[in-house]
């Protein structure tokens, strides 16, 4: 005699059903939005990496540059231009364009053998540049001279997904004291720097 067909033959009720899909979707939710938020928190700090690799390199040069000088010069609190000590006179100019006026700022540079920076050719050497905030309002400088060898950069880099890196530091001239002292501006074997 064949015995009658159990409930366990039945399959999935609709109600079972649509409970099953209920919570796979949760769980399917779930699981998305651990995978978007890893990859916006990866891409956040993959733009902090950039922009503090690129305030680096900017800030590195500025030090190389002035500790290289033997005289140089900053106007407007945006461009730092620097006689190197080098005998073939070459001259490296810094400006900045602010991002907080101008997006997205950019770092421009400029380098010649003997010719006046201002009359040289200012490319652009890195973007994302913007003004330091001060806590009271308005911006930091970007240069400032604080004595008669030194000056002192402050900028921040923005990134696109990360925060904002600030740099600041001094750069000096190992050779020369300051205007006064009778090497400033004097090329190494004689002359004088023509770079500004």
């Amino acid at each position: 005699m064949n015995s009658p067909n159990g409930r366990d033959d039945d399959g999935f009720s609709l109600v079972e059903l649509i409970f099953f899909v209920l919570i796979l979707g949760l769980i399917t939710t779930g699981i998305a939005v651990l995978f978007f938020n890893t990859w916006k928190a990866q891409a956040s700090v993959s733009d902090q990496v950039d922009a503090t690799e690129r305030g680096q390199l900017v800030a590195s040069q500025i030090e190389r540059a002035m500790r290289d000088g033997i005289a140089f010069s900053v106007s407007s609190g945006s461009t730092l231009m620097v006689a190197t000590s080098s005998t073939s006179n070459v001259c490296v100019g810094f400006t900045f364009v602010d991002g907080n006026a101008t997006p997205p700022g950019a770092a421009n540079l400029a380098i010649t053998s003997g010719a006046s920076l201002s009359a040289a050719s200012w490319s652009t050497w890195q973007s994302g540049i913007v003004a330091h905030p001060l806590g009271g309002g308005g911006f930091d400088p970007f240069f400032s001279l604080v004595g008669p060898n030194r000056i002192r950069y402050s900028f921040d880099v923005k990134s696109v997904n990360g925060p904002t890196v600030h740099f600041e530091g001094t750069g000096y001239l190992r050779s020369a004291s300051g205007p006064t002292d009778p090497n400033w501006g004097i090329r190494p074997g004689g002359g004088a720097q023509t770079c500004f």
